[in-house]
């Protein structure tokens, strides 16, 4: 049953603030202030220090006084666990609570929202070079990058995706509840041609990110249109030979899965924190830097030549727009997969051709008919993490 009394002026209480310690990450110089005019909004401030990658923050209020306990749940906004400096506001009116004390203890801790989650199989790869007749295609795991950066062949030869554990998406009332694989890079035109033997793709051995491409190509016009009723894709698409050399059910990301990993915890326009055209050109290739070398000089680029998001992503912003699952939808409650139907399908990112910034942000979101294959668009994949 909730507590119904009214809250006094905040200005005399003592915020006796205790902190969830660990080697790493922490949580440390928290304050909280109820607002002035003590309108039942308390400003909570903390910073995290370390990467708390699939962590949840949990806040917790004590009445000292009284021994009672709060769980709060109310709050203005998500509850950011990216390294540095954070305001959440607890609307102690919407929860039901009002709080007397002149001792209250607040809580704040980083914990696993899995316990199963923590894993040192932070990178799928599969080997992909025994080219299109091959009988399988074996996978291995990496707990780490092999090196400062990936080489050429897991731009060309092999496929590595990267583990993302659940969280709240950012900007958004939803949230991820289940970890999964997305690729670090975006499928290439060579990694293209050793599963579909595109003999008249001209870039064919190119590390450029595979552009041209459908997503009617990537999962099939049949049974690869069911989706969000089916999983299933055609024998003969991308996906079709991809599933059944590998032994893993790939597929394209959700949108709701590709705006969280895009992300990175980040509520910026762009994912390293920025808001600027010019933060963007250190992130991706779009039509205000199609010269500056970066991976040659025509439009789409080799995958990997911007800098990564704090996960290790590349190329979520520019280089070339990204399909996803959905026919599109509100990003809202656990797991969102957008509408049952629709004629298109959802496009995120933006690409080499993009004039407008604005287009390449984490949130921007448009469509286009499954059935196009235009020259600015591309994929990543995408799968569970119970492999």
């Amino acid at each position: 049953m909730k507590a119904s009394f009214r809250v006094v002026t905040f200005l005399n209480i003592a915020f006796a603030v205790l902190l969830a310690f660990a080697a790493d990450p922490v949580v440390q110089n928290v304050t909280a202030k109820q607002r002035y005019p003590w309108n039942g909004m308390v400003d909570i401030d903390y910073e995290i220090t370390g990467d708390a990658t699939g962590m949840w923050l949990e806040v917790s209020a004590e009445d000292v006084q009284n021994g009672k306990t709060y769980t709060p749940t109310k709050f203005l906004s998500l509850l950011p666990v990216s390294e540095g400096r954070h305001r959440i506001t607890w609307s102690t009116e919407a929860e039901g609570v009002t709080i007397v004390s002149t001792n209250v203890a607040v809580t704040l801790s980083l914990v696993k929202p899995d316990p199963e989650a923590a894993t040192n199989v932070l990178y799928y790869v599969v080997d992909l070079s025994g080219g299109p007749t091959a009988a399988n295609y074996p996978v291995t795991t990496l707990a780490a990058p092999p090196s400062t950066t990936w080489s050429d062949e897991y731009k060309a030869t092999k496929l590595v995706l990267r583990r993302i554990e659940p969280g709240e998406i950012p900007t958004h009332d939803a949230r991820i509840t289940k970890p999964f694989y997305i690729g670090v890079f975006e499928v290439t035109a060579a990694q293209w041609n050793l599963v579909m033997s595109s003999d008249a793709n001209p870039d064919a051995t190119s590390k450029q990110a595979k552009n041209r491409v459908s997503y009617n190509d990537i999962r099939g016009a049949n049974a690869g249109s069911g989706w969000p009723n089916s999983s299933a894709v055609d024998a003969t698409s991308f996906l079709g030979k991809l599933r059944e050399r590998s032994g893993i059910d790939f597929d394209l990301p959700t949108e709701a899965q590709w705006e969280y990993a895009c992300r990175a915890g980040t509520t910026s326009a762009y994912n390293n924190g920025g808001d600027t055209e010019a933060d963007l050109a250190t992130l991706g290739r779009y039509s205000g830097n199609n010269n500056d070398g970066r991976g040659g000089y025509s439009g789409v680029t080799v995958v990997g030549s911007y800098a990564p998001n704090a996960w290790g992503l590349y190329d979520m912003h520019g280089n070339v727009c990204e399909w996803c699952l959905d026919y599109g939808g509100a990003l809202r409650g656990d797991d969102p997969v957008g509408a049952v139907s629709g004629l298109y399908r959802r496009i995120r990112g933006g690409s080499y051709s993009n004039y407008d910034a604005y287009d390449c942000t984490s949130s921007y979101s448009y469509y286009g008919y499954p059935y196009r294959s235009d020259a600015y668009n591309g994929f990543r994949l995408a799968c569970s993490a119970g492999l």
